[in-house]
């Protein structure tokens, strides 16, 4: 694609050299996305060598859009998907701090390496005044899903409220407990865990209203002209899409070296003769590619898009969303795919494979990336061009 514009060239410039310089720290990467399988935590040596590369960094001054961060994300999920989904849930947060920051006026720490913890979509958050009349909160409530929750170092909180409705209170990580952990099917080194908090005070000056925080800013940064949610999902479906690369590649690099090992005469072999087997993992190979090129270019296109600093067109979001169905139907589908060839190793612990197929599988199964939303909403329009519902396309991912 021809990208028209000088931010978006940038960002995926920028992204490019976090990838080379990712690309140093290889061996380290694949080493931990096996042992975090086990352990569930990412070791510190990881998050050093991403913040080492600028991955932490992808949210500074937001010259970084959707083009960049799909390039970083699906390019670090091939090798640490954990990783990956945690490097993009940091910085997709990390630029809601910023406008949070922006609107409310409250001063956030200046290192760009905090790592934001943004729990969404709770409905077991409440917070009140702290006395009556008062402009300060007391908040109670349970957040669950909490990716990042182990390595963050400040939360954005939604909460629902009485006089304003939904909104966010802005806390430190660490003034919030962990009342579960998850023993989660894929993604285990996520640190997503369900975070709760009791009689916590907050000032009026941590909370906005979700209408106030999650609007428009057609004259902001690149990266904050597409809407936040959309922006997540664009980067969750590229960790999706580097999952799948390293499942295709895992299950190719399994199947040639069971047929490099020796074999009882007359006793079938379970490699690329096998009836199916090529035919089956060409086809994925073709998902993954297809799905790859057109979230790539669905990111761009929304950043040339939106970098003269006019508001997306509900037309546009709607053809993104649909797009993003695609993308997750296709890895969907490549990954049931390749699950049917490998066999019961998929569901083996400790196994190379499996733990591929696990992430993936999961990846795909997130609720903003639902392929049903994005095929819906284009329906509706291809029938009636007058019928695009903005807000269902920038996907749930906060409450309404």
């Amino acid at each position: 694609m021809t990208h028209h514009t000088q931010a978006t060239e940038t960002g995926i410039t920028r992204a490019n050299e976090i990838l080379h310089r990712l690309s140093l720290a290889d061996g380290l990467l694949r080493d931990d996305a096996a042992a975090s399988d086990t352990s569930g935590e990412i070791a510190p040596a990881v998050t050093a060598a991403i913040r080492e590369a600028g991955g932490y960094r992808l949210s500074a001054h937001g010259e970084i859009g959707g083009a960049g961060l799909v390039r970083v994300a699906a390019g670090l999920a091939s090798v640490h998907a954990s990783a990956a989904w945690n490097l993009v849930v940091s910085h997709t947060n990390s630029l809601l701090a910023q406008s949070f920051a922006r609107l409310s006026g409250i001063t956030f720490p200046a290192d760009p390496d905090a790592q934001w913890c943004g729990v969404f979509a709770s409905t077991e958050a409440h917070a009140v005044p702290r006395v009556a009349g008062s402009p300060d909160w007391v908040v109670d409530g349970v957040w669950r899903y909490a990716s990042n929750s182990e390595l963050a170092e400040w939360a954005l909180l939604n909460v629902a409220t009485a006089e304003h409705g939904a909104g966010f209170v802005w806390v430190p990580r660490a003034a919030l407990t962990v009342q579960s952990r998850w023993a989660a099917l894929g993604l285990r080194a996520t640190g997503s865990h369900a975070l709760a908090a009791t009689q916590l005070e907050v000032p009026s000056s941590a909370f906005l209203p979700t209408s106030v925080l999650f609007g428009p800013e057609p004259g902001g940064p690149l990266a904050l002209r597409v809407p936040s949610r959309l922006r997540t999902a664009l980067g969750l479906a590229a960790v999706g899409v580097g999952a799948a690369e390293a499942l295709v590649a895992g299950l190719a690099a399994s199947i040639q070296g069971d047929a490099d090992r020796a074999r009882v005469a007359a006793l079938p072999g379970r490699g690329i003769d096998r009836p199916g087997v090529a035919q089956t993992l060409g086809a994925a190979h073709a998902r993954v590619r297809g799905a790859r090129a057109v979230l790539f270019a669905t990111a761009d296109e929304l950043d040339t898009a939106v970098a003269p600093g006019e508001p997306l067109p509900a037309a546009q979001l709607t053809e993104a969303r649909l797009m993003l169905g695609h993308v997750t139907a296709e890895l969907a589908a490549a990954t049931h795919e390749l699950s049917l060839i490998a066999g019961s190793r998929a569901c083996l612990e400790g196994d190379t494979v499996g733990r591929l197929w696990r992430d993936a599988h999961v990846i795909t199964r997130h609720a903003a990336l639902s392929p049903t939303v994005g095929f819906e909403l284009s329906a509706r329009a291809l029938v009636d061009p007058g019928d695009t519902d903005a807000h269902a396309a920038v996907g749930p991912l906060a409450p309404r």
